[in-house]
Order: C-alpha cells, then structure tokens, then sequence
C-alpha cells in the first residue's frame, strides 16, 4: 500500500502579517550576514547608492537646513539619522555633496551631525575601519550606532549624548529601508474591509523554519477588521479612507514604518524630514494595481522585499499637519518621497523647491533605465556619448567599469574630448567607495585612460594607488614604466619594465620595451 507523502509542517496560523515570524528571520539574515548581504548575496543596492542619488539628497537636506535657520537661526545642529545604512556608500556620497554645498556657504561643517545605524555590529565595525568614512568621523560630524527597527529606540545620538545635539531639527534617510520592515495586509472589497492573516508552512523536515524563507508556503485567511484595529486614530481613519475609496484593492499597511516614524518624530524639535527611497505607490490610483494575495520579492534565499505603501505614509504627515512629497512620474523601479513634520504655521520654502527641482530632471531611475537599454548598444558607443552617460551618472565609477572596454579600444583616437576625458576620470576617481573587490580595478583602468590620453603624471599616481590596493603586477608596473618613458625619464622607466619582467618573466610587452630602453641607455 503506498503512503502518502508527508504534509507541510504549520510554522504559525492565522497572525497579522506584520506579526509573521518572516521579519525575524530576515533581520536575523541581515544580523548574520552584514556586509556580506551585498557584497557575497548581491542584494540589490546600486540604484540608491551612487552619486547622482547623493547629490539629490544633499540639495534636499541643505535647503531643509537652510529653512530651519531661516525659522531659527540659533537652532541646535541639523542631526541626519540613516536607518539601514547597509555598506556605507551613500553616506560617503552623500557626504562629500553636503559638505561641498556648506563650504560653498560658508556653513561650518559642525552645523550637520551625520549617524549611520544598522541592525548588525559586524557591519558597524566594517565601517569604523573603513578608510573612506574615517575622513568625516575625523571631522566630527560622523558616528555609527546600532540600531533594531521594531524595539526601543536607545540612541545617544538622539538624546544628544555625548554629541549634545539633541533637541533640534532632524532628517531621517531611509533607502531600500521600508520594503523590509513589518507591513500589514487589508482586503477591501464592495465597500467592505477584511483583515488577511497569514499562515506559514514549512516544507516536510524543515520544522522551525531551519530552512530559507524561499522555501516556506504563505497562505492568507480574510477576517473582518477589528474596530480601531491601531491605538493610533490616524492609522485607522488611513484604513477607514481605503475603505470608502477604493473599489476593490488588497493594500499592504506599513505599520512599522509608521511606528518607527511616529517615535523619530518625538526626538526632534516638531522639524523632521524623512527622504526615502524605494519600489511602491505614492499615489491611491495605484493601490489596486497589484491584485490578489501580498507578493514577496526574493532577493536571496533569506531575504525578501515588498512594495511600500508611500500612499499611506503621506496620509499620516497630513495628519499630523505635516506635508508629503511625491514624484510627478510613476517608477516600478524606484521612488523618491520626502515628508515634513512641522511646527504649526511653519513653511518650508526652499525644501519644496529643491525638491520639485531634482524630481523634474533625469533621476536615478531614469538613469538606471538607461543603462539598462545600453547593455545591448554599449559596443556601438562613441567617446562624446560615453562621456554623456558619464555625465548623466554624476561621474560614477560603477558606470565606468561597465564602459571602460568600449573607451579603451578608443582611446588612442582621441584628440576633441581629450582633456573632457581627464577631467571626467578626476571626478570619477573622487566618487569611488569599492563596495565588492570587482570594483578596486578602477584605480588601473583610470591609469590606464589617463596614461593613453598622455597625462603621464596623472596616470603614475593611478597606478601607484593600484599598486597600494591590488599589489604589484606585472601590467601595472609595465604601465608605470610607459608612463615614465613618456616623460623622457628613461632610467626610471627602464627600473619598471625591469621590475614588470621580475614580477612576470613570460609578460612580453615588458620583455620588448625593456630591451629597448636598455639599448638606448648610453654606453658606459
């Protein structure tokens, strides 16, 4: 008689979804894993971690400091809070841009305090021995914190010790943030609302949910909702809204993300500025676009994301008397909201400017689609039009990487855009925070490109700072040993090719040019 095959293993039955055991497996992945979540699992990162996103940021945040000392000039420092930090780069970015923007005003760069949290120490300590952040600790206005989303906040931070900082403005950074914090999921259908609860099941030996999150089976009961299902009366009158407003929808909620919003808010002087960036809808017209059950986006086995709800978000500042920020465009990919807490009566001017001004031109989204569309033409690209693209990045070194074979094979045809060309691989160069160790070969291929464009000074340091990351090689010391050739320093450069052919006997351009300068070395 044969036997059935064994039945799934029930995990948890009939919970809010915000309540499911998947969030504490999936801070526990991000807890474990740390840096290793982007750099080994590759979650998605690159879009909200690049130049152009950081200058965006940083025209933000400084004409929302500048409205704050415009309503209170002898304020407290403007404190800038990132939630899930994760590696650190657009803190880097974002940095260098508002720092750029003080200077220029004459702003002492102590009037920002910036703190960088997470949920993992390891990922705490990759940043304190991280050499590109040191430059902004040293100046005072950068500290680390560890933070876990969903428990009392306890941030010194915050409280202003040891900093004293507290009691002032505050911005809250949050990208690729509130896709993975607890939501919860309402059904509204015929001017009806149902509450869906989740059942997890585990596949058959995999009891504790020891497997991965991918492998777990989600189903969802509808129950009727609960009267005044949040303590908050602003949730409800949210939920209250959807009801009455929206013909048929299954709504994902962000209970976390407003919670967590709601208790920023009481750290700040009445002033914060939440600048978010992310995949979801900002508008109501979208909430009934995806139908049926809530979807998880897998990432890596233990990590997933879903939509966030920007609609709702907005709905709570307005409640608060505070104000929301969309963009005019719909984005699968990624939006940029912002929202303001306020004193009553209180405006902010050039907040809103700055950002109807960077959501009207080419954002990074617009800028991811690009790429993605020149994957297939990157091969039929000009010099002038790679230019361009680079120049649409804000000068970003992952960009770079992805053109540099199609530039090199160029590169010794250039005459019009030579000095565009090294003036682009500076600023480049001052962009570059390696995040996966794919990304440490820019110092080289910048050499490489300033070496054949003839700016042999400039290309020595490149292949130098190669030297100091990578370590000797033989094609960077024979580079190094070209570079001094251009230059008519004949002895240093035959050291090189020297040192090339050591490094690599069997390297044969090393070879050639070596018994060439050699040859050419006056007789003794």
């Amino acid at each position: 008689m044969p036997t059935a095959p064994p039945s799934n293993s029930p995990l948890e039955c009939d919970v809010p979804l915000s309540q499911s055991l998947i969030w504490r497996s999936q801070r526990e992945f991000y807890i474990q894993r740390g840096l290793k979540a982007w750099t080994d699992d590759m979650v998605p990162q690159y879009i909200t971690n690049n130049p152009l996103i950081a200058e965006i940021y940083a025209r933000i945040v400084f004409s929302f400091l500048c409205d704050c000392r415009q309503l209170s000039p002898h304020n407290s420092p403007l404190r800038i809070l990132e939630l899930g930090a994760g590696s650190g780069k657009f803190s880097y970015l974002f940095l260098r841009q508002l720092t750029a923007l003080l200077r220029a005003d004459n702003i002492a760069l102590d009037t920002v305090r910036y703190c960088m949290t997470d949920c993992s120490e390891s990922l705490l300590q990759s940043w304190r021995d991280n050499s590109y952040l040191a430059e902004f600790v040293a100046a005072g206005i950068l500290e680390f914190e560890l933070l876990w989303i969903g428990e009392e906040i306890k941030s010194q931070f915050l409280s202003g010790k040891p900093s004293k900082s507290a009691n002032g403005p505050l911005v809250l950074i949050a990208n690729y943030v509130f896709d993975s914090l607890p939501q919860d999921a309402f059904v509204i259908n015929e001017n009806q609302i149902f509450e869906a609860l989740v059942t997890t099941t585990a596949p058959a030996g995999e009891v504790g949910a020891a497997g991965a999150l991918r492998t777990l089976q989600l189903s969802y009961k509808n129950v009727s909702l609960a009267p005044n299902r949040y303590p908050d009366r602003s949730w409800n009158d949210i939920l209250e809204y959807y009801r009455s407003h929206l013909p048929a929808a299954t709504v994902l909620f962000p209970s976390a993300t407003l919670k967590i919003l709601q208790e920023l808010g009481t750290h700040s002087d009445g002033r914060m500025l939440v600048l978010a960036a992310d995949k979801g809808h900002p508008y109501e017209e979208e909430l009934p676009l995806p139908p049926g059950p809530p979807v998880l986006e897998f990432h890596a086995p233990n990590c997933f994301s879903q939509m966030v709800n920007f609609h709702a978000i907005g709905k709570y500042f307005q409640a608060i008397g505070g104000e929301a920020f969309a963009p005019d465009k719909h984005s699968a990919n990624l939006n940029i909201c912002a929202f303001l807490q306020r004193r009553p009566g209180e405006q902010f001017p050039a907040t809103k400017t700055a950002y109807q001004e960077v959501q009207a031109v080419l954002g990074p989204d617009d800028v991811f689609t690009l790429l993605g569309w020149l994957n297939s033409h990157m091969e039929e690209m000009s010099v002038p039009q790679i230019l361009s693209t680079l120049r649409l990045t804000r000068w970003d070194p992952v960009a770079l990487l992805r053109l540099f074979p199609v530039l090199g094979r160029q590169l010794r045809n250039v005459v019009t855009e030579r000095y565009d060309l090294r003036n682009a691989v500076m600023r480049i160069w001052a962009n570059r925070y390696p995040v996966t160790a794919t990304e440490n070969v820019i110092a080289f291929h910048c050499g490489v490109i300033l070496l054949e464009l003839r700016f042999y000074e400039d290309a020595i340091s490149m292949f130098k700072a190669s030297q100091q990351i990578l370590g000797f090689s033989a094609p960077t010391s024979y580079n190094l040993g070209l570079c001094f050739q251009g230059l008519g320093r004949l002895s240093e450069a035959l050291a090189f090719m020297v040192e090339a052919c050591n490094l690599d006997p069997t390297f044969e351009p090393a070879q050639l040019t070596r018994l060439k300068l050699e040859n050419q070395a006056p007789a003794k």
